[in-house]
């Protein structure tokens, strides 16, 4: 059953009512940028606490990610149910990635971690995917974050599907872990954290 626009942000908000079962071949995440410090860099998944991982640049250094790591694989898992409300921006799912461990890897998704504190988001790496972020692949392989609702308007107004690039590479702090990682800017300016550097997030198979 295809889901009516008016339920189609139920179905962005949670991912257990998209149930995103169908998984995409393995690809990279590549950064694209005007500084020369993080362009072309990959994201590589970073322990962050128990069964948690940020994504981190897999190049930088950082107190807690002194050496370069290997760029991380990961998937896309979307679904047969959710209407697409513009091919061009792309089909909603989510992020995942399979934690490795001794015994059985853990499948894992991004949700976006934010502190009320401070105007930035971290993406996050949880076990299982009842908390995932919605997010979508254009038809450039860039990675981005869909709304409907244009909040630059009083009030608020809703009706037309957009594409949010809002990727920064920023130093982040999250319970005791530092790294260089990706994160995303909850509004239309830039980063409350200083130097960081406005990235987009490209998929690139492998």
């Amino acid at each position: 059953m295809k889901l009516a626009l008016p339920a189609l942000s139920l179905a962005l908000a949670a991912s257990v009512a998209a149930q995103f079962y169908n998984e995409s071949a393995a690809f990279q995440l590549v950064l694209i940028s005007d500084d020369p410090s993080v362009n072309g860099d990959t994201l590589s998944a970073c322990h962050s606490g128990a069964a948690i991982e940020a994504l981190c640049l897999s190049n930088s250094n950082t107190t807690s990610k002194p050496d370069p790591i290997p760029a991380a694989s990961f998937h896309f898992n979307f679904s047969d149910s959710v209407v697409t409300p513009n091919e061009t921006l792309g089909q909603p799912g989510i992020l995942t990635y399979w934690l490795q461990t001794s015994t059985t890897p853990i499948p894992s998704a991004v949700e976006l971690y934010s502190d009320p504190t401070t105007n930035t988001a971290i993406p996050l790496f949880y076990p299982g995917a009842d908390r995932a972020t919605t997010m979508a692949f254009d038809e450039n392989d860039m990675l981005n974050i869909q709304g409907y609702i244009n909040y630059s308007t009083s009030p608020p107004t809703a009706g037309n599907t957009t594409a949010y690039y809002r990727w920064w590479a920023c130093r982040i702090y999250y319970i005791g872990y530092t790294y260089e990682a990706l994160v995303w800017v909850e509004g239309p300016g830039e980063p409350e954290t200083p130097r960081c550097a406005k990235v987009g997030v490209k998929r690139v198979f492998i």
